[in-house]
């Protein structure tokens, strides 16, 4: 273990512990049984299951990291699956899309690909430069010098067909190093090392927090999906088999409404009037054939959504 590491006091908010060892505890229950525990009370869109799109993370700390960017879409990714409400995808990191940053709009070409494969939401995960503190522990007369670091990570979640943000939430943490330590540890370990060791140190606790509330975020919404083509032969919605959708269920379809924009320049896109309802016929593993069950003016693009 490095000298740096031995010297390591992390100091947190209690409600923090509280929270993520509740998280952790729930989530090693087993899927079915943490997922309604930790949403327990509050009001869940649990079925049909959405399609969730996880970009690549993005490093705005300015330090080699190594792998660690891929751990946190995997971490990210696996506490998602394990709750069983989310069909996960990944984006590929060979693609280049512009960086978000709300409220600035998405980048057009991945709204198309989000769109064209059916995605309910897109997740983005941006770990922010890593801020340094002179601060000083311990009680009087024996206090100590110490550089203190904050490690933070912001999670946006857009939703694809509404064209709206769902969450903007920064996570994050802090630990605490002693300057107790010899000159020649000093000149081993160099500013950009210790960062690092901030960041391994803080990052389990960080996706932890950005679960539960990606999780809270994506069951507060209900579930839509969109109609994907519609003539003589029938009706393809975006939905089949992986979000659980089965023959006979029946589906409201809406038309488009007017977008609005807010004081913070986000557009918001309102739903239209009410145009009719569909019927499931036949189930494939990622769409659905329709037919009308009441109205007629169905066509491509209209939104849908599962009738109470």
């Amino acid at each position: 273990m490095k000298p740096l590491e031995k010297l390591l006091v992390k100091k947190r908010p209690y409600i923090f512990l509280t929270a993520i060892a509740l998280f952790a505890i729930l989530l090693s229950a087993g899927c079915g049984t943490s997922a309604s525990l930790v949403l327990g009370g509050l009001p869940t869109n649990d079925w049909p299951k959405k399609r969730v799109m996880l970009m690549p993370a993005t490093d705005l700390t300015g330090i080699p990291l190594d792998g660690l960017m891929d751990t946190v879409r995997a971490e990210l990714s696996k506490t998602l699956k394990k709750t069983g409400f989310f069909n996960v995808y990944h984006q590929d990191k060979t693609k280049k899309f512009r960086i978000f940053k709300p409220p600035e709009p998405i980048d057009p070409e991945l709204m198309r690909e989000a769109k064209g494969t059916g995605m309910n939401a897109i997740i983005f995960e941006t770990i922010n430069p890593i801020e340094t503190n002179l601060v000083k522990t311990g009680i009087w007369p024996f206090r100590r010098k110490a550089r203190r670091f904050t490690v933070s990570m912001n999670i946006d979640i857009l939703d694809v067909n509404r064209g709206t943000i769902l969450l903007s939430k920064e996570v994050a943490d802090n630990i605490t190093f002693s300057e107790e330590e010899t000159e020649e540890e000093r000149e081993k370990s160099t500013d950009v090392e210790t960062k690092k060791t901030a960041l391994e140190e803080c990052l389990p606790d960080l996706l932890k927090q950005a679960a539960m509330a990606a999780i809270l975020s994506l069951n507060g919404q209900m579930w839509i999906g969109t109609i994907v083509s519609a003539d003589e032969k029938g009706i393809i919605i975006n939905a089949g088999r992986d979000a659980g959708l089965r023959p006979g269920i029946v589906c409201e379809v809406f038309g488009t409404g007017e977008s609005i924009t807010s004081f913070k320049g986000q557009t918001y896109h309102l739903p239209g009037p009410k145009v009719g309802e569909i019927k499931i016929v036949r189930i494939k593993p990622r769409h659905s054939l329709a037919e009308p069950a009441n109205g007629s003016a169905f066509k491509s693009g209209q939104i849908i959504r599962v009738k109470e």
